[in-house]
């Protein structure tokens, strides 16, 4: 078969296309409602514009891939007539406007009626025929773009021109099969026979039969690409289409602003949190690389304008770097650069820094329950009760030797030390910690004893190995009062270093930290000005004071912002807290197996392949505490487009500055404590405690006074032996051990003359007594 008919180029200004670059994701139901709907609309758009023609172009490349691309001519219309019918292909694909035809030229080979014996009328364009087109059953459901997938090189085109509306609207269409200049293949023809039963590929010159059609008739001839929840065979899979926003009507407060909108008109509007949204909190989730740490970061640079404090916790540290380069000039002056992975500057946290021993023993409780979560989080019995009473023990008594100094770090050394826990037990007050001491003092002739304390010292392995570690947690120190950096509205960025640190002591850092923040915002004198905590990777870290920020964290001027990967990644007490609590929830681009779960937090009215299929930067908010009825809509976050991160010499001067103010509010001052720290020494040896001695005790009955002293009888110098006084028996006694060893006997009148001078002559006998105690010790 020879090509009889070469399509070239016609002039550029005469037609103006609409290219679908990407073809988005539907839920079936929606699929094919919309392979329904588009067809009408498109004729019925066209039908406003008269002699305009729409021309669909359907071209499949060498590697399979189908080019769909809509023409349209509407004379002095052409721009508005390619704008609607641009607005109409927005729910199905992303479209790319281009002037001009296709550049290739094409062989095009007519579609005519199907030569019978008997048939009449066709042949001519003044000819008309009423074609029964095959139904979709007929086509197993596939699509032509998904049968011309499998043919490299062919096509197809579809004209259509509107024929009025009178009495009803009703088109004509003429088709042609296109090819790269070889014939049609034979799989070819039978796709055209297959669709159009009477209707065939020309074999000899001639005109495309011209088809009337009604509204019915529409999309078997107009058959543009439409996927489902999968991918349709032949076309590059796009984003889902955009949920629209309804703006508010009459808002005036000006929020935190997170990224824009569109609304059902197309028009772009900036979205925005209010103070009361954030309050009920925002949970950011989605898989690496979709535009969690661009919104995150976005949101602390708009709270550093606001004049907000907030603490970011990144366990990796690149967010913190981000922020801290990108922070408005403004905000320098309140911000502290915390790397917990830095041992020669460190700053000192801990726990137990609690005057008030109500709060102290709460302290020491949360501790125990931090060591039950690391290593024992199912409750099997490595650490059980006997682990946490002996750990909570040991720690009240250290804060009863050093007071707020107490280390968590001293543990395993106290332990092991009986004479300062004596020491310690007898400073104390706390009468249950003296019974515990009688107790365990009985236990250390078990053959048990060393197993228990090598036991419980093996927990405290993570926290002493490092460096950093002893010098964040063994001075006893602590650098900041988390109170008044919230209500100075300080931005701390908290570095904690999981690849210098290890993970678990990354998490311990993370938990102590966040609990520090918990209790110094029950003590806020001013709750009304916002705190955020910011936690990046919140599964990475133990929930802790998290559940307790989520509930309460409101009425103490408290917003949670939480970024994650995927929802199993959270423990059974932080999940709870979440669905239970966050009003806010941003999900970018989702893995299949956790889209379900999501579309079922935005509502249930989001097809989870819409979430598959996010493009970056993109993702879809639900915003229940936002003011009127709220649904979920599509989000674009434009943050990277708006910041200015520093750069060069700018940068490095700005990060000396910062770091010169942290050094010099939070390192400095305890810098000599930390120092002996990190060398491994302990604040039992650094400290030195002045232990009082104990009371002499006092005989429970009174003394009766003593009689006055008889008169004395000259004394008998021709005593006998055995009648004198001890201190005469035990002068004679040396003296007789001093003449056979060959030694000076002592003078017997001058020990006495010096043992009588020093006898209080006030008649109390009692240094009698003492020097006769030490005669008899010698």
């Amino acid at each position: 078969m020879s090509s009889f008919e070469r399509h070239e180029s016609e002039p550029a200004q005469r037609w103006r296309g609409i290219e679908l670059a990407t073809v988005r994701p539907n839920a079936d139901h929606v699929a094919a409602k919309l392979a329904q709907l588009l067809p009408t609309a498109l004729g019925e758009v066209l039908a406003e514009v008269p002699d305009a023609t729409l021309r669909l172009v359907l071209l499949t490349d060498a590697d399979g891939m189908v080019a769909v691309r809509l023409d349209v001519d509407g004379g002095d219309d052409t721009a508005a007539l390619a704008a609607a019918v641009e607005g109409i292909l927005q729910p199905i694909a992303e479209t790319v406007v281009c002037e001009g035809e296709p550049g290739a030229a094409l062989v095009r080979w007519p579609v005519i009626c199907e030569k019978r014996s008997g048939s009449l009328g066709f042949g001519s364009e003044t000819d008309y025929r009423k074609v029964t087109l095959a139904a979709a059953a007929d086509n197993g459901g596939a699509q032509v773009a998904e049968d011309l997938a499998s043919l490299p090189g062919h096509g197809v085109c579809v004209e259509l021109r509107s024929r009025g509306q009178v009495p009803k609207p009703t088109w004509e269409a003429q088709l042609w099969v296109l090819t790269t200049g070889e014939a049609p293949s034979l799989r070819m023809r039978a796709i055209v026979r297959r669709r159009f039963p009477d209707l065939q590929i020309a074999a000899y010159p001639a005109d495309p039969v011209c088809v009337e059609l009604d509204a019915a008739g529409l999309p078997a001839v107009l058959t543009i690409p439409v996927a489902g929840a999968a991918p349709l065979a032949g076309t590059y899979p796009g984003p889902a289409a955009p949920i629209p926003v309804a703006p508010d009507r009459g808002a005036t407060e000006t929020g935190l602003l997170i990224g824009h909108a569109v609304t059902g008109g197309g028009r772009p509007i900036p979205v925005e949190l209010t103070e009361a949204e954030r309050l009920r909190h925002v949970h950011v989730l989605g898989q690496t690389g979709t535009g969690k740490s661009s919104v995150l970061a976005g949101m602390v640079a708009g709270l550093a304008d606001r004049g907000d404090g907030a603490l970011i916790a990144d366990p990796h540290g690149q967010l913190c770097d981000r922020i801290l380069a990108e922070l408005p000039a403004s905000a320098c002056d309140r911000v502290w650069v915390i790397r917990c992975g830095d041992v020669d500057n460190p700053v000192p946290l801990n726990p137990l820094a609690e005057s008030d021993p109500v709060r102290r023993d709460i302290a020491i409780q949360d501790v125990c329950a931090t060591f039950q979560y690391l290593f024992d989080k199912r409750h099997t019995g490595i650490v059980g009760p006997r682990f946490q009473d002996h750990v909570g023990m040991t720690l009240r008594a250290l804060a009863a030797m050093h007071g707020t100094r107490a280390s968590l770090l001293d543990v395993p050394i106290a332990c092991n030390d009986e004479r300062f826990m004596t020491n310690a037990v007898a400073r104390s007050d706390d009468v249950r910690l003296k019974n515990w001491w009688r107790t365990f003092q009985k236990s250390t002739r078990s053959n048990e004893h060393g197993e228990v304390l090598s036991w419980v010292n093996s927990k405290f392995g993570p926290l002493t190995g490092t460096v950093a570690m002893r010098a964040i947690l063994g001075s006893g120190a602590n650098a900041i009062d988390f109170a008044d950096a919230m209500d100075e509205g300080r931005i701390i960025l908290l570095d904690l270093s999981k690849s210098t640190l290890g993970e678990s002591a990354s998490r311990l850092l993370g938990y102590l930290y966040l609990h520090r923040i918990w209790e110094a915002a029950l003590r806020r004198r001013h709750p009304e000005r916002p705190f955020t905590v910011m936690v990046d990777e919140a599964h990475t870290l133990i929930s802790g004071a998290l559940t307790n920020m989520l509930a309460e964290g409101r009425k103490f001027g408290l917003s949670v912002v939480l970024a994650h990967q995927y929802l199993d990644q959270l423990d059974e007490d932080l999940l709870p807290a979440i669905n239970g609590n966050v009003a806010t929830t941003i999900a970018f681009r989702c893995a299949a197996g956790d889209a379900s779960q999501v579309a079922r937090r935005l509502g249930g009215t989001v097809d989870p392949s819409a979430l598959v299929m996010l493009p970056d930067l993109n993702a879809i908010t639900l915003r229940s505490a936002a003011p009127g009825p709220r649904s979920p809509h599509s989000l674009v976050v434009d943050y990277n487009d708006r910041a200015t991160p520093r750069v060069g010499a700018d940068l490095a001067e700005h990060i000396d500055a910062v770091m010169h103010s942290t050094y010099r509010d939070l390192v400095k001052p305890h810098h000599h404590m930390t120092a002996y720290a990190a060398a491994g020494v302990s604040n039992i040896h650094a400290i030195q405690v002045d232990m009082p001695l104990p009371p002499r005790p006092t005989s429970p009955r009174p003394t009766p006074p003593r009689p006055e002293p008889a008169q004395k009888p000259a004394p008998d110098t021709s005593t006998p032996p055995g009648s004198g006084s001890f201190l005469d028996e035990w002068l004679a006694k040396r003296a007789a051990a001093s003449a056979s060893d060959g030694a000076p006997a002592p003078d017997s009148d001058r020990v006495k003359q010096d043992s009588a001078s020093s006898v209080d002559h006030t008649g109390d006998g009692a240094q009698v007594d003492h020097i006769a105690d030490s005669a008899r010790a010698s």
